[in-house]
């Protein structure tokens, strides 16, 4: 039994680590291909994946795949004044976003449905990313006294909108979260399933066993 533990555990972690790596390499593709240029910086639907990491696999890896993802995004298309930022503001997206999720799903009221606050979720720490460049263009461009980062402040604030939106769709309306849970948990379900017909063939041996002796 203890074996069985440490191999579905070993399984999980793979599978984290397997599943965060693949949605931090989907923002940087969204961050990079889907760049819309603005008055500074760009708009993208990077966010996407961060809020569906969110929602999946836990605070942690959506720490990762905004902080890693977006950050890489704005180092390939040549927005390294960005970075650092984007390194916090990003991460701090997809952690307080899995954070409040795991919150509100616990306490809320179980006649709301749970896409609704995955929404409302994910439109909260859209506006956290849109402040918070609003904060990071007005360092960055801090002799045009604020005026990129008033400018985008409504452009990143639709940008966490629609991406909370697409999100909630993806993961609901197209039955995504239902799917990669039955991905996610395959391997475990197949392991358990293993050690269970292992352990009812060695207890047939067993019996075999005794009842050869006592015919003896």
């Amino acid at each position: 039994m203890a074996k069985t533990n440490s191999v579905n555990k070993r399984a999980n972690h793979i599978r984290v680590v397997v599943f965060t790596a693949l949605m931090t390499a989907l923002t940087i593709v969204l961050t990079v291909y889907t760049k819309l240029p603005m008055a500074s910086g760009y708009y993208n639907f990077g966010d996407v994946p961060i809020f569906m990491t969110a929602c999946l696999l836990g605070p942690f890896p959506a720490l990762i795949t905004g902080a890693l993802g977006a950050m890489l995004g704005d180092i390939i298309l040549g927005y390294m004044a960005y970075a650092p930022f984007t390194l916090i503001i990003k991460g701090l997206e997809g952690f307080v976003a899995s954070i409040l999720f795991q919150l509100i799903s616990k306490f809320i009221k179980k006649q709301i449905p749970q896409a609704l606050i995955v929404f409302a979720d994910c439109f909260l720490c859209g506006l956290i990313m849109a402040f918070g460049y609003f904060i990071a263009e007005g360092v960055l461009l801090a002799e045009d006294k604020w005026t990129g980062g008033i400018a985008n402040l409504p452009l990143n604030i639709l940008q966490g909108t629609i991406s909370a939106a697409v999100a909630t769709v993806l993961l609901y309306a197209c039955q995504i979260k239902k799917f990669f849970g039955r991905i996610y948990n395959r391997v475990p379900q197949a392991n358990s399933t293993v050690d269970k017909t292992d352990d009812e063939n060695q207890d047939s041996k067993n019996n075999g066993n005794c009842k050869r002796k006592e015919e003896l």
